[in-house]
């Protein structure tokens, strides 16, 4: 009530150690609980999480959800382009893919920029050498395995099949064949309103179009990333997520439709 009375409250205890920041007090703690919680530096901090699979108008509404404007979030957009990871990517590709799933601690004071900026770094930091020199044993740029890396993440999230996974869609490229995934022209129907079906005429549409779609589609774990990198060394040609949640792979056409018949009766309809 008095910050004389605090002054010397605290001079007359000897706590000399009273650490700037932003603290959540109440009016019935003491001056002795007041003086401890800001000797002790406890400040107020939120977590904000970021989930993996998620599209950037869906972490964008998160933010906004955590108190940030659609305007502070816009202009961080911008501001955190000159990111070391983002130095060769090109200014008109909005960021998606690139906010890295993690818990964020932030306090009351920190702005959007920096908070993306958290992000970024954590991403970048994330990418390993390894996992950028087995990128490029794959023959992909790092860009191209961000891209590959959203598609095995919204395909499947398990760590272990995500390299099966990773291994049908690499040979697909190899082969010249169409990566054949729905989940790409499902996004392109989430943000454009393109049709969500097979027949679409987007550029995301991995089922019509060979190729990479022209963006990544949402974050990943980083053990998607890794799975592109270090896809397993087998030689399937399909996959099917079964209506119990398993994947199952096959190598040809017939295999293929028989697991299929088998295992996805809702799912697959």
């Amino acid at each position: 009530r008095s910050s004389q009375a605090f002054t010397i409250y605290v001079r007359l205890n000897g706590i000399n150690n009273l650490q700037a920041g932003t603290y959540r007090l109440s009016s019935s703690d003491s001056t002795s609980d007041i003086a401890s919680t800001i000797a002790d530096g406890k400040v107020t901090t939120t977590n904000v999480l970021i989930s993996p699979g998620l599209r950037l108008d869906q972490i964008i509404a998160l933010l906004i959800k955590d108190g940030y404007t659609k305007d502070d979030i816009d202009k961080a957009l911008v501001a955190v382009r000159d990111h070391p990871l983002l130095i060769n990517y090109p200014e008109t590709k909005r960021l998606e893919g690139y906010l890295y799933p993690n818990t964020y601690q932030i306090d009351p004071d920190t702005s959007a920029e920096n908070l993306l900026r958290s992000v970024l770094e954590s991403f970048n930091n994330s990418i390993t050498p390894e996992i950028r020199q087995g990128i490029t044993d794959q023959g992909l740029t790092l860009e191209q395995g961000i891209i590959l890396a959203s598609i095995v993440q919204k395909e499947v999230s398990d760590p272990k099949v995500q390299k099966t996974v990773a291994q049908v869609f690499i040979k697909r490229l190899r082969d010249g064949s169409v990566l054949g995934s729905d989940v790409t022209y499902k996004y392109a129907a989430a943000q454009f309103g393109t049709p969500d079906n097979p027949s679409s005429d987007s550029p995301y549409n991995t089922r019509k179009f060979l190729g990479l779609p022209p963006t990544p589609i949402a974050n990943f774990n980083i053990s998607a990333l890794k799975a592109v990198a270090n896809p397993t060394a087998t030689t399937y040609n399909y996959f099917v997520a079964g209506d119990d949640g398993t994947t199952h792979f096959a190598t040809t056409l017939e295999q293929h439709e028989a697991n299929v018949a088998k295992y996805c009766i809702k799912g697959c309809q």
